[in-house]
């Protein structure tokens, strides 16, 4: 598992569309949003390269002027029983 903490940075004018946007993908949660435009979300999923994928595609979105991982954490699944 793969979790990571990013901030997004957007144009004001398109906080809540951007917002909205990260919303949708899978695996993908906002925890808070600001009229400044600095979003703070989280990704999570069970392949680094999907993740990483995800994190990328946030500069493609309409209104994302920056994104900063700030935080990842990763734990492999060996200690689950199967």
């Amino acid at each position: 598992m793969n979790i990571a903490g990013v901030l997004v940075h957007s144009h004001p004018d398109f906080t809540e569309t951007v917002t909205r946007s990260l919303s949708a993908l899978p695996g993908v949660e906002v925890h808070a949003a600001v009229d400044d435009g600095r979003i703070v979300v989280t990704v999570e999923g069970d392949d680094a390269n999907a993740l990483a994928d995800t994190f990328r595609g946030f500069s493609d979105m309409r209104g994302v002027l920056s994104t900063a991982m700030v935080y990842h954490h990763f734990e492999s699944d060996s200690g689950q029983e199967s």
